[in-house]
């Protein structure tokens, strides 16, 4: 019976003005790692200010452009006037400029959710979005009674008005921040520009040349892959061949997110684009029209932003938190001449997190908290998070200022440790902290800050409480991000083997791989052994094949109980060797060169039909079979299409470079894809060599947490986070259990013997 993954969408909503003052809190979004939370609905305004934008709204000509610049400046009168209501102690004034600052602040949000995906899913981007709403929900929360009740009376009306002015002060600066990653995101993602016409002459001749030559199907990159008089590119070793390319041929931008191997090694040909061109001319002259409007777009829409943040009042820089260093940062903390913090202790790093001058640091949260197991124990951060909490001030510092610094630090503890309990809380591991945590919540959060606060902490740590294994939401966000922004293709076939009776009654030696050899046969191929490895890949969490990988290169055990990860992902990556052992053996058996050299075109047929679908443990265990001429000899007659193939692979896949091409598709993927594990497990193994602690450069003697060690740690976990994301493919139950008897039938021995077989069979 074929099962199907089938993917739920949510659909967006439309929340319309009401007339009553009433402020409903949005649902808060904590953001995490590298392309990494759940996607915001926006919501849609129909107000005469502000109309409608659609989210490609920038790259046409039909609709209204983004243009913030208009909308901006709306929300500062309402903030001045705050200020000066707040020093004239007038609570009316307050009561009417809340709904008005809101609403700018809500049409501010909805135009920023216009500009591009490639932005609003940068983990930069989406951490600081998260800052904004989280301070817009203490905000609503804390001044929520004073909209409610027009004659409430103000135990302390002085400490409500620097409260309110303290939230409000801190969603203006997130608020900035935003909009400084927003445009720093723009700028990188600044379009290309097009190949000169007498470059693509050049290259349109030389592919003519080899035209001549002999017949050549249409090149899967551009037209300097061809072979060179000197002989087949095929004749030298994989090695060799990408140190030779890797410095001229690099792929280019993806702009959009296509999934073959065009998409992501490269433009197609020049002569294919031409002949496309030729045939739909006024599909040429819209797209070169589209083209002009995204570059103009993404100029207006970076200048826009730039603009406005030259608008904001300097009062909104941190400059006063930023001006008082704790005693402790010169032997506690240690940045690079880039200002980026590598070494800090335990409540540094806390107290680094909690100040202002780790906004520019975008991954710094995601270090933490996916990697403190590594360095410390959940009683010790948590120790560090209250005490960062209860801190004294410097006396140097005025009542007022006192309380809005407080009350600076306090807002981000609480916002630190909701990230904890949301997104990465293990209750088996972190139930020692429970009780202590939930008592601060009850003590402390509820007393000093908006009762919303505390109730959704109190509220996350009880439903982790009662799940029987509570891992964190972080991985459930990530996929629903990738799944809201482009749903998973359903991929069935109808198409039925020549073997099937053979196949369903479990006579599976009498089945050949030359029994798929077709197209529609190929394509039944490559989505079952995506099925078969994606239900492998989803067993295990990659924050726990993370740790399994760093335990196995140091031989120490992290903090928290042993689980089972070890096997499963021990289980995925035997498969994906096993099927490399598959491969090898097919095409090392055949009887003759010729017969050799059409097996090896099958593989590599297959190997291009996974790598289009995602599947890129399954192209790379075949494609590398294929390229193990040491065992497969000379390939130098596979013919012009599958020479193609190989070297697209080749680049692909190529470690002169630690496989870039490989990782930049997987961050830049917007569905699903199954990663081989070889490119992680190296980046995690190649960074155990640092030390976990080391000396202070200018305070020896202090041993400090390394985060160079854990960087590259996070990259590797967000970036297999990614590849969770399900695949929606009909299971053929009879082809499943063909291949996967027949992988894992090369379980059964050692690799080393595999090779000592194949180099036998080898032999003439």
């Amino acid at each position: 019976m074929a099962s199907t993954i089938t993917t739920n969408l949510s659909k967006s909503r439309t929340i319309r003005r009401k007339a009553a003052p009433r402020l409903e809190p949005e649902p808060e979004v904590i953001a995490h790692g590298p392309r990494e939370s759940l996607t915001q609905k926006s919501d849609i305004s129909t107000s005469s200010d502000n109309s409608a934008v659609s989210s490609t709204c920038i790259l046409s000509l039909n609709v209204p452009q983004f243009d913030i610049q208009r909308t901006f400046p709306a929300i500062l009168d309402p903030v001045r006037l705050f200020h000066e209501a707040a020093d004239a102690q007038d609570i009316e004034s307050i009561r009417s400029l809340t709904p008005t600052f809101l609403h700018g602040l809500n049409t501010i949000l909805r135009s920023m959710s216009q500009l591009p995906e490639d932005v609003r899913h940068a983990s930069g981007y989406r951490n600081a979005e998260s800052g904004v709403r989280h301070y817009k929900l203490l905000f609503m929360s804390h001044i929520q009674l004073l909209l409610d009740n027009k004659g409430f009376e103000l135990v302390c009306r002085r400490q409500f008005i620097w409260e309110t002015l303290g939230f409000l002060d801190a969603i203006m600066s997130s608020l900035k921040r935003l909009m400084q990653v927003a445009e720093l995101e723009m700028r990188q993602l600044k379009p290309l520009p097009d190949t000169p016409e007498e470059c693509e002459e050049e290259i349109e001749a030389e592919e003519d040349s080899d035209h001549i030559n002999g017949p050549r199907r249409n090149s899967l990159l551009s037209g300097d892959t061809h072979q060179s008089s000197e002989g087949s590119s095929t004749d030298r070793t994989c090695v060799e061949e990408a140190d030779e390319l890797g410095s001229f041929a690099k792929p280019l931008a993806i702009k959009h997110t296509k999934r073959g191997l065009a998409a992501i090694l490269g433009p197609l040909s020049v002569n294919l684009r031409r002949k496309i061109s030729q045939s739909s001319a006024k599909a040429d002259k819209a797209a070169s029209v589209e083209k002009l409007t995204t570059c103009a777009g993404h100029a207006r829409a970076t200048a826009n932003i730039r603009n406005s943040i030259a608008l904001f009042p300097e009062s909104f820089d941190d400059k006063l938190e930023k001006s008082f260093p704790h005693p402790d940062d010169s032997t506690e903390l240690f940045l690079d001449k880039n200002g980026v913090l590598q070494l800090a202790s335990l409540k540094g790093l806390v107290r680094y997190l909690t100040s202002a001058v780790s906004d520019d640091d975008l991954e710094l949260s995601d270090v933490f908290f996916l990697c403190f197991r590594y360095f410390s124990t959940p009683a010790l951060v948590l120790e560090a998070f209250i005490e960062r909490y209860k801190e004294k001030l410097p006396g140097c510092l005025s009542p007022d200022q006192a309380h809005i610094q407080s009350m600076h630090v306090k807002m981000r503890v609480a916002r630190l440790l909701n990230q904890w309990v949301d997104l990465h809380w293990r209750h088996s591991e972190d139930q020692e902290v429970f009780a202590p945590l939930l008592q601060f919540a009850f003590s402390d959060l509820s007393r000093d800050l908006p009762r919303s606060v505390s109730s959704k902490l109190i509220d996350t740590l009880h439903n982790a409480a009662c799940a029987k294994e509570h891992n964190g939401r972080r991985l459930e966000k990530t996929v629903q991000l990738i799944q809201g922004s482009s749903p998973a293709e359903e991929l069935c076939s109808l198409w039925e083997p020549r073997g099937k009776k053979a196949m369903v009654k479990g006579e599976f030696s009498k089945i050949k791989l030359s029994n798929f050899a077709s197209p529609q046969g190929m394509e039944l191929l490559a989505r079952q052994l995506t099925a078969l490895l994606w239900e492998k890949y989803r067993d295990f969490q990659p924050e726990d094949a993370a740790r399994f990988w760093v335990e196995e290169a140091t031989g120490k055990s992290t903090y928290g109980v042993s689980n089972d990860a070890s096997t499963k992902v021990t289980t995925y990556a035997s498969f994906e060797k096993a099927l490399h052992l598959w491969a090898l053996d097919v095409i090392v058996s055949a009887q003759s060169m010729e017969d050799r050299i059409q097996k090896v075109q099958f593989v590599l047929e297959w190997a291009q039909e996974c790598h289009i679908i995602g599947n890129y443990a399954g192209s790379w265990a075949l494609f590398s079979a294929c390229d193990r001429q040491s065992l497969v000899g000379s390939l130098s007659n596979i013919g012009a299409r599958h020479e193609e193939i190989l070297l697209a692979l080749r680049l692909f896949f190529s470690h002169t470079n630690r496989m870039k091409a490989y990782k930049d598709a997987i961050q830049s993927s917007r569905g699903p894809i199954l990663p081989t594990l070889v490119l992680f497990i190296g980046d995690v193994k190649r960074q155990c060599g640092n030390e976990e602690c080391v000396d202070h450069p200018n305070a020896p003697g202090h041993k400090l947490i390394n985060l160079r060690r854990y960087r590259p740690l996070t990259r590797a976990i967000r970036d297999m986070e990614r590849c969770h994301t399900p695949y929606c493919i009909q299971r053929v139950d009879y082809v499943c259990q063909w291949m996967e008897e027949v992988i894992c039938s090369y379980l059964s021995r050692p690799e080393v013997e595999w090779e000592d077989i194949f180099y036998d069979k080898r032999r003439p």
